[in-house]
């Protein structure tokens, strides 16, 4: 239930846009459901993202806000959420976007494992596909002048991939992203984006480019197919730790029904030196594509996959409440296998990460 105080901002309007629901609050803003209304009965379901009250006036907030907004209105692609507006009011600022009628593969991710489900690895192949073409153009994208602006993500996670009943494929949420310019740490020792996704050059040495949004979505594509964290742990040292060390599985240990071919997908994806890895979301588009056309994998039953995920994930039912068909795509659901955990090498606390958590060596 919400609190009173976000019960009293509901109803109230930025501009012609009335906000109806909280969808959810982050570190740097609020999301809200909102109607925009005009002449002649016209009406639109948007979202608002708007800005805290409480970093209304801290500048770095107010730059990486702008930030977004720019990246966004520069953005037209089918598999990008899509920004009308941006604007302000009593002095907030704040974002208009497309409204998606759909889950987060984070919601998703949990729909499943409640459901004892698992996701079909062709489906969880064509949500990866989709995604490697909003990053292409996004990596892609130019100034007016032709200039290439370097865009990157620095954000590819399960809860910014949206999924909707249609079976299309969102990349939403660009409040990190780094382009042309634009710093990849915002201070020294400052990390950008979810710890558990973050590619290994990126704790290494802070390097940012195009190869580690790949990392990010073979990251996501292995966690789709496993429904198991790949690198997350309860601290966030081992977290660094495992995504620098810890030997990846490939997921058909976890799922037997994973095809050789989208095996070597996801590793090559999640190769720790950046020369090995896919250098584009293009390369890695085309043999996700090539592998679906060999398996004739059909959009049909993506899209009956969503609604069926859409059901779950929205009465969020035990699997005994839940009254579910037994489509051809449903598995069973795949045995899960707890790794131990590795302590923390001293050659992991001596690296740029482990000095930035632990502080410099001390002796005795």
């Amino acid at each position: 239930m919400l609190s009173t105080t976000k019960q009293a901002e509901l109803g109230e309007s930025l501009g012609r846009y009335q906000l109806v629901e909280l969808l959810g609050v982050g570190g740097m803003a609020e999301v809200f459901k909102a109607r925009c209304t005009g002449p002649g009965g016209f009406e639109r379901t948007v979202v608002v993202k708007r800005i805290l009250p409480s970093h209304g006036r801290d500048h770095g907030f107010l730059r990486m806000f702008v930030s977004e907004a720019k990246i966004l209105g520069m953005l037209n692609h089918p598999n990008v959420v899509q920004v009308y507006d941006f604007g302000e009011s009593d002095g907030t600022f704040f974002l208009v976007l497309e409204y998606v009628d759909g889950t987060s593969l984070g919601e998703a991710i949990l729909a499943l494992r409640r459901a004892g489900r698992s996701m079909p690895p062709l489906v969880a192949a064509r949500i990866a596909l989709e995604v490697c073409r909003a990053l292409e153009h996004v990596h892609d994208l130019q100034d007016v002048d032709g200039a290439p602006l370097n865009v990157i993500h620095r954000d590819v996670t399960p809860s910014n991939i949206m999924f909707t009943t249609a079976g299309a494929v969102k990349l939403l949420d660009f409040g990190v992203a780094k382009y042309r310019a634009s710093q990849a740490l915002s201070q020294q020792g400052t990390l950008k984006g979810k710890p558990a996704y973050l590619a290994p050059e990126t704790l290494e040495n802070g390097f940012v480019d195009r190869r580690g949004d790949v990392f990010s979505l073979g990251v996501v594509l292995h966690e789709l197919l496993t429904l198991e964290h790949l690198f997350e742990a309860d601290h966030t040292a081992i977290t660094f730790h495992r995504i620098l060390r810890m030997p990846v599985p490939c997921p058909s240990r976890a799922r037997p029904d994973v095809s050789p071919a989208l095996d070597a997908i996801v590793m090559k994806a999640l190769e720790r030196d950046p020369a090995n890895r896919y250098q584009s979301a293009r390369a890695m588009a085309v043999d996700l594509d090539a592998m679906l056309a060999r398996e004739s994998a059909r959009s049909d039953d993506v899209i009956a996959f969503a609604r069926e995920l859409m059901s779950l994930n929205r009465f969020k039912q035990t699997p005994a409440q839940v009254s579910v068909s037994n489509p051809p795509y449903a598995r069973e659901p795949a045995t899960r296998t707890i790794r131990p955990r590795r302590p923390l090498s001293d050659r992991f606390r001596a690296s740029r990460v482990g000095r930035f958590l632990f502080g410099p060596e001390r002796d005795g």
